[in-house]
C-alpha cells in the first residue's frame, strides 16, 4: 500500500471518531451540564475524547494511542457490563433477539480495536 495512502486512512481512524464526538457535542449543547447515566456530566463526556482524538490525529504518537486505547477499554468494559446487567430484563423487557443482537456491536467494537491494535505507532 502506498505509504501516504495509509497515513491517510491512519488518520482517519482518528478523525472520524473526533467528528462523532463533536457532532454528539454540538448536539448536546444544551445538556452539557446534565449527569449521563453513569454519572459523568456530559461535557467531559465529549469533551474528554474529543481532546484525545484531535491530539491523536494531529500527531499520531504513542501516547494519544495509549489514551485512544484508554477510552476504547472504559466504553468497552462500560458497554459490556450494562450488557451483563440488561440480562436480567430478557423475556420481561426484551427478547432474546434484542439481547444477543446487542453483542454483535460489541464485536464489531472488537473489530475496530484490533484495527486500533494493528495500525499502532510504531
Amino acid at each position: 500500500m502506498n505509504q501516504v495512502l495509509k497515513k491517510i486512512l491512519i488518520r482517519l481512524l482518528y478523525i472520524i471518531p473526533l467528528i462523532v464526538f463533536i457532532f454528539g457535542f454540538i448536539n448536546s449543547i444544551d445538556d452539557l451540564e446534565l449527569n449521563s447515566s453513569i454519572g459523568i456530566k456530559y461535557k467531559y463526556v465529549f469533551t474528554i475524547p474529543i481532546l484525545i482524538f484531535a491530539y491523536q490525529s494531529i500527531r499520531n504518537s504513542k501516547m494519544g494511542w495509549i489514551l485512544v486505547m484508554l477510552l476504547y477499554l472504559a466504553y468497552l468494559l462500560l458497554w459490556i457490563s450494562i450488557l451483563f446487567e440488561e440480562y436480567s430484563l430478557v423475556g420481561a423487557k426484551y427478547n432474546y433477539g434484542q439481547y444477543f443482537s446487542w453483542w454483535i456491536f460489541v464485536l464489531i467494537y472488537l473489530g475496530l480495536g484490533w484495527i486500533y491494535y494493528k495500525y499502532r505507532p510504531k
